[in-house]
């Protein structure tokens, strides 16, 4: 389940469409690793389906450390939506974590896709409108949940997480450093005979 989660049983349909737009009408895109998907400060128009590879969204804090918000993988959306919505340049780096291969579609050139007119009035779809309420969501989660939670949550999402993404990113990720991140993974593994959580 990606981080912004936009797929729910009410908009499925709405994210197959994309899915299927996206990769006919799209602009194959290679991005090496380190590379940008988009970085802060500049301006990006255009939605992604992950085909290969993964990404991680962050921002450089103000002591130059980076802050890891949150982690996309194939199969998964990548976009800075709102912002380019708004005008506005990014406000986060989506940057490969590994060489990824991604299509890409500009949001004005497929703009009545993201916008419905009712009674004169726009709407945007559904899946769009939920972004909010998923950043609303992980920021509960990082107010609320304790940092185990946290880890358990992403390693059940991607059970190889720590074969593709580095420890510091995952311990900036779940809000711990990378040094409590280890012993917590070493508590589990001594509970558990072996093996990260699978649940």
């Amino acid at each position: 389940m990606p981080d912004f989660d936009i797929f729910t049983e009410a908009n499925r349909r709405d994210m197959d469409d994309l899915k299927r737009m996206i990769m006919e009408c799209g602009e194959r895109i290679e991005i090496p690793r380190n590379g940008y998907f988009v970085q802060a400060g500049d301006y990006c128009g255009a939605v992604g389906y992950i085909c290969h590879g993964s990404f991680k969204c962050g921002r450089t804090d103000c002591r130059g450390k980076e802050r890891i918000l949150a982690f996309m993988f194939e199969g998964e959306f990548i976009a800075d939506y709102l912002p380019a919505r708004n005008a506005t340049p990014a406000v986060i780096d989506m940057r490969a974590m590994e060489d990824s291969v991604v299509y890409r579609i500009s949001i004005a050139d497929h703009r009545d896709f993201f916008e419905r007119e009712i009674d004169g009035c726009v709407y945007v779809r559904r899946f769009i409108e939920e972004l909010a309420f998923c950043h609303m969501r992980k920021s509960l989660s990082l107010a609320c949940e304790s940092p185990e939670e946290r880890y358990f949550g992403l390693q059940a999402r991607v059970p190889d997480i720590f074969s593709r993404v580095n420890l510091k990113d995952i311990a900036s990720y779940i809000g711990v450093t990378p040094e409590t991140l280890s012993r917590m993974r070493t508590a589990y593994l001594r509970r558990n005979g072996g093996g990260d959580a699978k649940y």
